[in-house]
């Protein structure tokens, strides 16, 4: 059943995929080492109060990297499982600075993250 489910879903959205623009941003962004990501969380949505979290990041009109999963912890707050996805997904911003570093392209201006809860976000900025 889980084979024939699978094999339906990739029939009915062989049309879709990650488009991805040279004329989408600044000039090219994706090789001018330009990316930017977003991060939210489901505060405790689940019948264990495990919060879902997760971050993508964005370069020439295009996803490239991105993650979705449930917290491993259970989180006291909205702000608490917020903050916790903002840091991975600085993590991970991290990784793609220095995988563009290995790969000749540098990124000259600071890595945007945007996240929509102001208690995380000013703990981000002054922990």
């Amino acid at each position: 059943m889980a084979l024939k489910r699978i094999l339906r879903y990739l029939k009915g959205t062989k049309s879709h995929g990650i488009k991805y623009s040279s004329s989408h941003g600044n000039n090219n962004d994706l090789f001018h080492g330009f990316f930017h990501g977003f991060a939210d969380a489901a505060y405790a949505n689940t019948d264990d109060y495990k919060s879902m979290a997760g971050y993508v990041f964005i370069a020439a009109g295009g996803a490239i990297t991105w993650r979705s999963k449930r917290q491993m912890f259970t989180a006291l707050s909205t702000t608490e499982a917020k903050y916790v996805t903002l840091s991975e997904a600085a993590r991970e911003a991290y990784w793609l600075r220095n995988l563009y570093k290995e790969l000749g392209i540098k990124q000259e201006s600071p890595t945007t993250i945007k996240g929509d809860n102001n208690g995380s976000i000013s703990m981000a900025r002054n922990p």
